[in-house]
């Protein structure tokens, strides 16, 4: 498949998401070879050592700064442990065209790995800068592909694209393959990595591996990718990620995880342009958030859950294994998810589902259209609803709000398919309603909870009221039965 070809079948992906067949990476590869490697887990139990050990080995060094150098029509390749094919450094720039790179070797520190790039196949470092075309990478026994470090550097990247240490990775037409453990295809990571990546395909199988994980800024256009056994985004912290005109497929966990792994952090932020999200498993939500603040921008956008969940907002985080959700247990040290989430010209079904003090906040705008509930999945949680007035939202269950608001006030965008929505009469953002009950279209009503908690009590009420009425009446019925049994054994004693 030609380039342009591949740019043509974006297009008409983000125009009507026809159905086609594109060439997946891992055709090329021979999985049966790799199954080896593909079974190794990552060990992060090592001590954390935040600066370079020990300097950089690789099999070709450019460190000469101040002139560009060439390789073109090569086949490099080095086969020792945390050793590089190329390493570019000292604010070198190097050029490569068609060229071959192979790399063999583990890594004894995966910290030095993933903080400093050692082990990496090609390693772009302080302020040096790197053009490839017509690259081929492979690597084996855990090895980044291409590892871009510190301010300044820029590159195209076990991860693919790798950028640290505020290093920058711009990536256009790639084509990417990972089987192994935690081996996301487009990655950031700390303090910050910023991560452009245009008019390609990604496909990873490994428990872990994403098709993009952000410590920094992920910014993807025309991309395809699917992950089988992961989200096809893991955010950690207050980073930005956007995506326009992409068509991801997510297969473990949920579509995004979007998390802060030590204390709760502000300011995370996840958008999607023009674009197609699928689910695959049966309790994966599309969106996913567990100890964070975060915003979520969805336009025009088409989401496909299996599980019929669109948002979930949770005290809670993803483990080191990735592959699960932290308990209490795991982490008794975490706080409530807080989501906005901003839908703009979508048509979306779904469920939103907030736990333990949790918040989601759903805003429909632009003649977006929304099928679905909400609702607190454990615990007390908080989610609020607005809807303007092009917008429309058709009710799938009973739905218990905190806040509602609508430029329709008599609330003739909602459809209750004979479902109820309660509200807190409390808050501030709800006296618009004045503590009201309306009816909505198809014979549900909102209601403040209140009423609905008095229900019940009425109820009880009414039924204590009744036992007493019986009680009352059984004693009369015993003494009338002994009143008569008296009177019998007198009119007996008398005769």
């Amino acid at each position: 498949m030609s380039l342009y070809v591949f740019l043509f079948l974006c297009t008409l992906i983000h125009l009507s998401f026809t159905s086609i067949t594109i060439d997946d990476p891992s055709d090329y590869i021979n999985l049966a070879n790799d199954a080896v490697d593909n079974s190794i887990t990552a060990d992060y139990n090592v001590m954390p050592t935040m600066y370079l050990k020990s300097s950089l080995k690789s099999t070709r060094s450019f460190t000469t700064n101040g002139s560009a150098l060439s390789i073109s029509y090569e086949t490099i390749s080095a086969t020792g442990n945390d050793t590089s094919v190329i390493v570019v450094g000292n604010g070198a720039q190097l050029n490569m065209s068609f060229v071959n790179i192979y790399k063999h070797g583990y890594s004894s520190d995966l910290l030095q790995a993933s903080f400093f790039g050692v082990n990496a196949a090609i390693n772009v470092q302080n302020g040096s800068r790197s053009y490839f075309d017509h690259l081929n990478i492979t690597t084996h026994n855990g090895a980044a592909n291409i590892y871009s470090y510190g301010n300044g550097s820029s590159g195209p990247a076990a991860h693919g694209l790798y950028a640290g240490g505020y290093g920058t990775i711009v990536g256009n037409y790639i084509s990417h393959y990972s089987g192994g453990n935690r081996c996301s295809s487009f990655s950031g990571d700390s303090p910050a990595g910023y991560v452009i990546v245009s008019n390609s395909i990604a496909h990873t199988s490994g428990i872990g591996s994403a098709i993009f994980y952000a410590l920094g800024t992920i910014t993807a256009t025309n991309v395809i990718g699917r992950a089988e056994r992961s989200p096809v985004l893991f955010s950690d912290g207050p980073q930005i990620s956007t995506f326009i005109n992409c068509h991801l497929t997510a297969g473990l966990l949920g579509g995004t995880v979007i998390f802060s792994s030590m204390a709760r952090q502000n300011g995370a932020m996840v958008s999607f342009i023009n674009s197609k999200l699928t689910t695959l498993g049966s309790t994966m939500p599309a969106l996913w958030f567990g100890n964070v603040i975060a915003t979520a921008y969805l336009y025009n956008t088409v989401i496909n859950t299996t599980s019929g969940i669109l948002i979930t907002a949770n005290y809670s985080q993803v483990t080191q294994e990735f592959n699960y959700y932290a308990g209490y247990a795991d982490n008794s040290n975490l706080l409530p998810a807080i989501v906005n989430v901003n839908v703009v010209q979508c048509n979306l079904n779904g469920s939103l589902i907030a736990y333990n003090g949790s918040s989601i906040s759903w805003t429909l705008t632009q003649y977006s259209n929304w099928s679905g509930d909400a609702y607190s999945g454990y615990g007390q949680s908080f989610i609020s609803v607005s809807l303007d007035f092009t917008s429309t939202w058709t009710l799938t269950g009973n739905t218990a709000l905190q806040n509602i608001s609508s430029a329709v006030v008599n609330l003739t965008n909602i459809i209750s398919n004979g479902y109820n929505i309660t509200y807190d009469s409390n808050s501030t953002a709800n006296s618009w309603l004045n503590g009201s009950v309306m009816s909505l279209i198809g014979g549900g009503r909102l209601m403040p909870y209140s009423l609905l908690e008095q229900q019940p009590q009425k109820q009880e009420q009414q039924q204590s009221s009744v036992a007493a009425s019986s009680a009352v009446f059984f004693q009369k019925y015993l003494i009338s039965l002994f009143a008569i049994g008296l009177l019998s054994l007198m009119k007996t004693y008398i005769y």
